[in-house]
């Protein structure tokens, strides 16, 4: 989703750049708290929605700030990929988790908030280390687990969601009250596995440029020492 770091770094301690920091930090800790309920309800997972339902909607709402962050250039991000993100999880918790309480008692639910969860604390904790210029050893896991863990955690969440969306549209299209959603949720059926794709192939990309940079093995080489070839 959104790179939440200033797209050009600004010279001591600047407004944006606090601002972010701050945005950051608390977006980690409040995706740590949804994937800690999340693990310790695992054998209960019929009732996860009730433990932290409203909590996700409200902490994933909070996320249009980063269409306005990639819209204002205040991140590096493109307003496409990040407006596709934040849309797809809004979908999820208005229109679908909101609307049909009833099917949130399917392994879905859990699967998908567990891996927006992990995402979202790899992700905002990444960000919020790289804007304090941190050298850590947290860092470099982060680093490591933003350019690997998503070949696992995009599938989860996007197919976990491609299941409650089935649901609610089964149940919203038996209901002539309901039609609009029915559209709805017709069109996200049909989108979703390309807009999967392409938020897949950006995270590829995004890997493929962090690995061409020779960044970790420049670290590894630091630590030890050795001289480190350049890629070409």
């Amino acid at each position: 989703m959104a790179d939440n770091v200033p797209k050009k770094e600004p010279k001591g301690d600047g407004i944006v750049q606090k601002y972010l920091l701050i945005y950051n930090a608390a977006s980690a800790g409040a995706w740590a708290y949804v994937a800690f309920k999340v693990v310790t309800n695992a054998r209960s997972y019929a009732t996860t929605y009730s433990e932290i339902g409203d909590y996700v909607l409200v902490v994933q709402t909070a996320a249009l700030l980063e269409i306005f962050h990639s819209l204002f250039k205040l991140v590096r991000s493109p307003v496409t990929t990040t407006l596709m993100q934040v849309a797809s999880r809004l979908t999820l918790v208005w229109l679908v988790a909101d609307q049909f309480k009833t099917i949130n008692s399917s392994w879905a639910y859990s699967t998908m908030t567990f891996a927006w969860s992990v995402s979202e604390i790899i992700r905002y904790g990444y960000y919020a280390l790289n804007l304090m210029g941190s050298d850590s050893d947290y860092f470099w896991f982060l680093t490591f687990c933003r350019y690997h863990f998503f070949y696992v955690l995009y599938p989860l969440g996007a197919y976990s969601e491609y299941v409650l969306l089935q649901k609610a549209h089964a149940i919203a299209k038996e209901n002539p009250a309901q039609s609009q959603l029915t559209t709805v949720f017709n069109i996200c059926l049909w989108i979703w596995p390309p807009c999967f794709y392409i938020m897949y192939s950006h995270m590829q990309k995004q890997r493929a440029k962090f690995i061409k940079s020779g960044v970790l093995e420049a670290k590894e080489a630091k630590e030890t020492g050795a001289s480190v070839k350049k890629n070409e």
